[in-house]
């Protein structure tokens, strides 16, 4: 453990973030490049275009179907039930002229309550009716173990506009918490720490939504869950960054520059890495194992927050932070110009001012002319 730190601290040393914003910004569009690729592959292959994103049926509308055998299933029974669910839900479909996307068999519940979860996207026909025939097939297939409808099957549905409903109430969700998150880091630091947070934020969130997309993982509520997880646990990241650099200018008894911005937030990211990977790593391991013995349902929630995790370390470390310079050294420089022209104009009280501002504006078109011409 002490050899890890060591070389965590020394490659702190080494790490200067402040003036490449550039080259970071590089991360997200060659990532944004890939999901587009990955998009369009999945798109074709399924013939629809909606097909490029695995949406589940929280955002799409459809059924799911519970089956309860008033036993404990064995992992053979298990599978041999699951896959005769499945196969009956498909022959329904098929007696309709449609294809329903079924999802994998899932289990629900121990001992006597175990049953078995099956999720599917009805097509165009009669829901109510494809339901019920769904339901009675189910019935003969397992004739021999004696179930029925009324007190071992249990089939909800969700309409196409409820679906559509979900997913607005989710967008705003996510859009209130940067909202929230935004408000309180301008209250306890400054407006361009605020924004540097919430850029950091929505790249958390780029980066779920497209590892989610290349990996074709289901996005459904549990999906928004993992969303508002990483925005709040990467966001600590970031705050701690921040929170470096007002400490230090604090004890000094001094105040931000055009001059010594830069270095005192590598100072913060050079303090603050060792905590961010230590957490992070703390964090991972736990999701880590979540993702290697849970169900299907858990790795659809634990996979995007492990893209979270590795992204809010790339946040709090490299994009806020360059991010936050590139903007405080653009104000800088806005501040020390306006201060230019008013002491240049307070002292010139012969020039009436008209003509002043006019010999202003052309200097400034001057000044553009030869950048340009440069």
């Amino acid at each position: 453990m002490n050899k890890i730190n060591d070389k965590l601290d020394a490659l702190s040393g080494k790490l200067y973030v402040a003036n490449k914003t550039k080259v970071w910004m590089l991360v997200p569009a060659i990532m944004v490049l890939v999901t587009i690729i990955m998009f369009s592959i999945f798109a074709a292959v399924n013939k629809d275009f909606s097909k490029g994103v695995n949406l589940g049926l929280d955002f799409t509308g459809g059924s799911s179907v519970t089956v309860s055998f008033n036993n404990d299933l064995t992992e053979e029974q298990f599978k041999d039930y699951g896959t005769r669910i499945v196969k009956v839900i498909q022959d329904v479909a098929g007696e309709h002229g449609e294809s329903y996307d079924v999802s994998e068999p899932q289990r629900t519940g121990s001992g006597v309550d175990t049953a078995i979860y099956v999720k599917y996207q009805n097509g165009n026909s009669d829901i109510k009716t494809v339901n019920q025939e769904i339901s009675n097939g189910i019935v003969a297939e397992f004739s021999s173990i004696s179930i029925t409808a009324e007190d071992n099957i249990s089939i909800q549905s969700i309409s196409a506009s409820a679906a559509k409903k979900l997913a607005k109430e989710a967008i705003i969700a996510v859009l209130i918490t940067w909202a929230v998150i935004l408000v309180y880091v301008m209250i306890r630091f400054e407006i361009w720490s605020g924004i540097a947070a919430v850029v950091g934020l929505i790249f958390d969130v780029l980066t779920m939504v497209c590892c989610t997309i290349i990996f074709h993982i289901q996005v459904n509520t549990v999906f928004i869950a993992a969303l508002i997880t990483i925005v709040a646990y990467s966001i600590n990241n970031t705050i701690v960054v921040f929170d470096r650099v007002r400490e230090r200018m604090k004890l000094r008894g001094e105040s931000l520059n055009k001059d010594n911005v830069a270095s005192e937030v590598d100072i913060a990211v050079q303090d603050s890495l060792n905590r961010s990977i230590a957490t992070t790593i703390t964090t991972m391991i736990t999701v880590l194992l979540l993702t290697i013995i849970g169900v299907d349902s858990i790795r659809q929630f634990t996979l995007p927050v492990m893209f979270g995790l590795i992204s809010g370390v790339f946040t709090s470390l490299f994009i806020a932070p360059s991010l936050y310079v590139t903007m405080r050294k653009a104000r800088f420089a806005y501040i020390e110009k306006k201060n230019a022209y008013k002491l240049e104009n307070e002292y010139d009280t012969e020039t009436p001012r008209a003509e002043r501002k006019k010999r202003n504006v052309k200097a400034n078109v001057s000044k553009k002319y030869k950048r340009v011409k440069k």
